[in-house]
């Protein structure tokens, strides 16, 4: 692939120049000093045996009867091939699909839950589960706790070190950062879907990493995303997701992997599919009838890229996000959601003199042939970044329409003065916006470098990029028909229709209104008042939960009136 082979020979050129010797010399040390300690340190799963022979072994987990017929004593290879991936004896855990341990996976794995004794409120055990263990008073702590978390996040490997282990003894000696709270998950709230968590990965002062994980959601049939709800630190730089073929999970493995390392970045390239991107905790509700969809085969890949601001305190730093979903083949069309990166297939042309005066360049978004209907759009760059914009390009390459000013808000809502790389602007069009991508968008970006020394690309804010995220459709779905409503079109939509249990109306007012929406059956009888009140100006989103209101499956209609103007959209509810 060129792409591959144009990274390969720019890494090459950069580490075997002049420039960069200096900075291999001290990485080739830092890395001998590593593989010395690495070599001689007890690995992690050394220390969680340990941890079972002094807390697990005394009355409960060794002997003729073990409590779970789990023997936790013998020698590490014998009580590693009785934890990992093997099917516990607790019938409701075996029903879950649980293992006792599942490399990189804590939630799905019955040990964790055993232990966990709070320290992540959405992992404890239920009732049919059993007790807790150790269930004598010499209890484990959190940091123990941490200890078999992180081992098993980290892959359940039976060797090597996994994590920081000082790193994780400072933070829970003062605890000042801690995790991301998690939020209700699809199950909690009723609807359809999953919550995926990252992490924790733990985070020095002043520190920055990005990883990468693989995360199977075990779905038995395929699905259509209709919305991803993330919620994340403050700290996070981007937090994106993507699918991934099932030779780029087996090539990735389970547990994080550095996204630093342009191998991971390969890999990436190869075998993903990009579906979101978020610099800071927000809610995606694709327009109705439209849908990213997910095959039961392609898990996902999870990104996070965090920077510890804090120069005293480690950071705990985990991810949440809650994927909504509605059975495959409901009527939605595909969402699609891509990037554009200034370089092309060599991303080094990217290069900021230290000239101390804002310094601009401008790349071209093009797809012959092609039509898109924008939903949304973003911008990324890293520190230096001072500007954002983006324009339609008209037929003679010249700019036209403004699409997209750097100066506004994380949501859009305003113009604040000044771009915010860390929380850049996200614009999203109600109804999508339609670009003839023959001619396609300009994009610009410009930055300041005062520094002693030109800025070239690399994937963390050590250096620069330039990069455009967009979702779009290439045709319009049947539910945006514009229906007339006070002399305004104004797109009202019903999502999924047909559907079961859960439904979604979505409409622009172009102006404030006071908005009733009521649902009738198929006589003409109205069942359900589902909204009474004024409005604001923008767009509504309004829930229909069948389920809970014990209606029969059927044709229904619902009825909506924007300051007396009336509409009905037919509703259609499977069994």
């Amino acid at each position: 692939m060129p792409y591959i082979r144009g990274l390969y020979k720019n890494l090459f050129i950069k580490i075997f120049s002049k420039t960069y010797f200096i900075t291999m010399k001290k990485v080739l040390l830092a890395l001998f000093v590593f593989s010395f300690f690495y070599t001689n340190a007890q690995s992690t799963y050394e220390q969680v045996h340990s941890l079972f022979q002094a807390k697990c072994t005394g009355a409960c987990h060794a002997g003729a009867l073990p409590s779970g017929n789990l023997d936790l004593s013998g020698t590490t290879a014998n009580v590693y091939n009785r934890l990992v991936n093997v099917t516990p004896t607790n019938p409701s855990a075996a029903t879950s699909g649980y293992k006792r341990v599942v490399p990189g996976y804590p939630y799905r794995s019955l040990l964790m839950k055993k232990v966990n004794h709070g320290l992540d409120p959405m992992n404890d055990l239920i009732a049919a589960e059993g007790n807790g263990m150790p269930n004598t008073g010499d209890t484990l702590a959190k940091e123990e706790i941490e200890l078999i978390r992180q081992w098993i996040i980290w892959g359940a490997k039976d060797t090597g070190v996994a994590y920081n282990a000082s790193l994780i003894h400072d933070y829970y000696a003062n605890p000042v950062n801690a995790e991301t709270t998690a939020p209700l998950s699809p199950l909690q709230e009723g609807r359809q879907g999953y919550q995926v968590k990252f992490g924790p990965v733990f985070l020095e002062p002043q520190g920055e990493f990005e990883f990468f994980q693989v995360y199977d959601p075990h779905l038995s049939a395929g699905v259509e995303i209709t919305e991803l709800h993330s919620k994340l630190p403050t700290e996070s730089h981007h937090w994106a997701l993507r699918s991934i073929t099932p030779a780029g999970a087996t090539a990735m493995g389970v547990a994080p992997v550095a996204g630093a390392n342009f191998n991971t970045q390969i890999l990436v390239y190869q075998y993903t599919k990009f579906m979101a991107i978020w610099q800071f905790t927000d809610e995606l509700v694709l327009p109705a009838g439209t849908a990213h969809f997910q095959n039961p085969s392609d898990p996902l890949l999870l990104n996070l890229h965090m920077h510890n601001y804090s120069a005293t305190n480690i950071l705990a730093a985990s991810a949440y996000l809650n994927v909504y979903t509605q059975p495959m083949g409901s009527g939605a069309i595909e969402m699609k959601t891509g990037l554009a990166s200034y370089g092309g297939q060599n991303p080094f042309a990217l290069n900021i003199p230290n000239t101390g005066t804002p310094y601009t360049l401008q790349n071209v978004v093009t797809s012959p042939g092609e039509t898109r209907y924008f939903w949304n759009i973003q911008s990324h760059t890293h520190q230096w970044g001072k500007d954002f914009d983006m324009f339609k390009r008209n037929s003679d390459g010249s700019k036209g329409e403004q699409i997209y000013e750097g100066y506004y808000n994380e949501n859009y809502s305003f113009n604040q003065g000044y771009y915010d790389y860390a929380h850049p602007a996200v614009r999203t069009f109600e109804p999508m916006m339609e670009v003839n991508m023959d001619s396609g968008l300009i994009v610009e970006a410009t930055w300041l470098n005062n520094g002693p020394a030109n800025i070239p690309f690399a994937l963390t804010t050590a250096g620069e990029m330039f990069v455009t995220y967009f979702s779009y459709t290439n045709q319009l779905p049947s539910a945006l028909e514009v229906k007339k409503i006070n002399g305004e079109g104004t797109a009202i939509a019903i999502s999924p229709n047909p559907g079961k249990d859960f439904f979604r109306v979505n409409y622009t007012l172009h102006k404030p209104a006071y908005t009733v929406v009521e649902l009738y059956n198929a006589i003409g009888a109205k069942v359900k008042n589902i909204f009474a009140g004024a409005q604001t100006e923008g767009y509504q989103n309004l829930a229909i939960d069948i389920s809970k209101d014990g209606l029969a499956a059927g044709v229904y209609f619902v009825n909506i009136s924007i300051d007396g103007n009336r509409t009905t959209q037919r509703l259609v509810v499977n069994q």
